[in-house]
């Protein structure tokens, strides 16, 4: 497909499968008159999830609904103490906070680190070194869909292990990445969460899933997302919502699934042509490769630079400004911040541009996406590579 040359590329341009392709596993539900509450594809897609990650899976409606299901399924553990804290970045999208909220937390914000983007180990420490009897959970984030470095991923874990606090991740644009050490996003920390709305790579429209190794905690899951309902109809959890996933969406993520492997090394490989022609003097997000590439954000130098490509952008390519620091929306402002407050944070929201990113983006498209990262890069190093 070719996007209409008098428009921007659009910063997205979510596809879903063929009908035909969602009706094959749709046909189940049909037969049985089964269209939500776990239904048969619901049950396909849990066990199809949880082979591939090696935890257990709820499928959820969405990542927020899995993000507010793990904190009511928790609910009785951190209500046992005073602690009412949520440790989460700064840096992030607002679901991450509005979920602790939702449960009655106070987020409490943190910075993240100028290579990985991610969580700030070392500030993490000194919270729960200092304040650990005030910190219900942890809320670290897979930022932009990359997995954390492996020492940072563990430095997260040992840290919260000996706080006694729980580590939950949010990876909303995650599923399908793997660290360098083979861990997949959905196998860290002691729950993570991911997304399948339609802008995700994984796009099946609304939907996403919760991964634990922990079954009884997956079990509080499957109950918190169905207004806390045990088999015989009991209310069993004081904090529940209705977030269960739809036979219809189900359907979609099974044919989503089938062909995912080539959505990735597509995106992948569009993504490793745009680094190829960028400036050297661009950073990129360390372990990028192993990104799921919802979009390609890229660091400039500095806010002029990062405002002279925009503008260079402009007429012809969607850009956007990816995370507004929570600190700065309105909702957030009167967040309490970590000692040592948000320095990298503010500086790379100044420098971060968001790039588009599409499955069928073309060749053209792709120069022309390139034109704002590229100085005098020739066309023929824009041939995408697989890996």
């Amino acid at each position: 497909m070719s996007a209409d040359r008098s428009s921007p590329i659009p910063f997205q341009r979510p596809q879903l499968p063929p009908a035909e392709r969602v009706e094959a596993y749709l046909s189940r539900s049909r037969e049985r008159h089964w269209f939500s509450n776990g239904g048969p594809c619901w049950q396909l897609l849990r066990d199809r999830l949880a082979a591939r990650i090696g935890a257990s899976c709820v499928p959820v409606a969405s990542g927020t609904a899995g993000l507010m299901a793990v904190l009511a399924a928790l609910h009785a553990e951190t209500s046992r103490r005073e602690a009412r804290e949520a440790l989460l970045p700064s840096f992030t999208f607002p679901a991450t906070a509005l979920a602790a909220m939702w449960a009655g937390l106070a987020p409490r914000l943190l910075d993240v680190d100028p290579q990985h983007w991610h969580l700030c180990p070392d500030q993490l420490e000194r919270e729960l070194h200092e304040r650990a009897d005030r910190v219900a959970c942890v809320l670290a984030v897979s930022a932009f869909g990359t997995p954390p470095p492996p020492a940072v991923r563990k430095r997260w874990q040992a840290a919260c292990s000996r706080a006694g606090v729980p580590l939950i991740v949010d990876s909303a644009a995650g599923f399908g990445a793997i660290a360098s050490d083979g861990v997949p996003i959905g196998r860290q920390g002691d729950v993570e969460i991911v997304s399948f709305h339609a802008t995700k790579p994984f796009a099946i429209g609304e939907g996403g899933a919760v991964f634990t190794r922990d079954a009884e905690l997956c079990a509080r899951v499957e109950l918190a997302v169905n207004f806390g309902l045990d088999a015989d109809r009991n209310a069993r959890l004081p904090l529940a919502l209705n977030g269960k996933l739809s036979e219809l969406h189900a359907a979609t993520a099974l044919a989503v699934l089938d062909d995912f492997a080539a959505v990735l090394a597509t995106r992948r490989a569009h993504a490793g042509a745009l680094q190829r022609a960028a400036d050297p003097a661009l950073a990129w997000q360390a372990e990028c490769e192993r990104s799921t590439w919802q979009f390609v954000p890229v660091a400039f130098p500095d806010a002029a630079a990062r405002a002279a490509a925009a503008r260079g952008a402009r007429g012809r390519v969607e850009t956007r400004s990816y995370y507004l620091p929570l600190h700065r929306m309105p909702g957030f402002r009167d967040a309490a911040r970590a000692d040592g407050d948000v320095a990298v944070t503010e500086a790379l929201a100044e420098r971060l541009l968001c790039l588009p990113m599409a499955n069928d983006l073309d060749a053209d498209e792709l120069l022309t996406i390139a034109a704002v990262v590229a100085a005098g890069v020739p066309a023929p190093s824009l041939v995408p590579q697989a890996s």
